[in-house]
């Protein structure tokens, strides 16, 4: 089993840099079953977590880091 840990510190919206992380999460999930892969949002990313957000346009944060938990608990 490979370990990965992703960090990010990206603010949710304005900047690109937690939407990519995100990207690579979901992607690794997809490719490799048995992966444990740890996601640690720090600084301006902790706001990914925050329920409800309506983002005017584009991706969707909260979407994707429920797409991201559905693959860790299959």
């Amino acid at each position: 089993m490979q370990n990965i840990v992703i960090i990010a510190n990206g603010a949710a919206y304005g900047s690109e840099s937690l939407f990519n992380s995100l990207r690579l999460a979901i992607a690794l999930r997809e490719q490799e079953s048995h992966l444990d892969l740890r996601l640690f949002l720090m600084s301006d990313a902790v706001t990914a977590g925050l329920r409800g957000q309506k983002p005017a346009e584009g991706y969707n944060i909260q979407q994707m880091l429920e797409i991201l938990t559905a693959q860790t608990y299959r």
